[in-house]
């Protein structure tokens, strides 16, 4: 957790180059949380990269997922064929690994969300700076461990 020379606004007041022990608990608090949040939009952004990026992956996914169901049979579509192309794969081993991709950022995404919802609480519960600290310590790292290996964090 970054705890010197923070800058926050809480309840209508600027909190400007403050040490994190100095803060009052409820402004920590506020601190812990938005740090985790921090975390969390760091995550998905290293995940999927920009906007665009998570369009690409839906439509490569709904593609690869209609190409599934239809049993590999029929035109192959574009996403699957580039995935074919650029990996050297044939369209049934290109769908189903842009199928496992998309299964994995699920998951990554979800456990993401959890974290972050999980640990705000906590960090809300909490009776001290340390332990405003600890949580937020403990939820960057699991978050950083949820998407180990996943997309461009890989």
């Amino acid at each position: 957790m970054k705890t010197k020379d923070l800058s926050v606004t809480y309840d209508g007041r600027s909190y400007v180059g403050f040490d994190f022990q100095a803060l009052p608990l409820a402004v920590a608090v506020a601190v812990g949380a938005q740090q985790v949040d921090q975390a969390a939009d760091a995550a998905r952004i290293a995940m999927l990269g920009d906007n665009s990026r998570f369009v690409e992956y839906s439509i490569a996914a709904d593609e690869a997922q209609a190409f599934a169901e239809g049993g590999y049979e029929g035109d192959v579509p574009a996403s699957v064929e580039a995935s074919m192309i650029s990996a050297g794969l044939n369209a049934k081993e290109a769908a189903d690994e842009i199928l496992a991709a998309a299964q994995a950022f699920r998951v990554a995404i979800t456990g993401v969300r959890s974290i972050r919802l999980k640990a705000k609480k906590a960090i809300s519960d909490a009776y001290d700076h340390d332990s405003v600290e600890a949580a937020t310590d403990q939820a960057v790292a699991q978050i950083h461990a949820c998407i180990a290996g996943v997309g461009n964090a890989a």
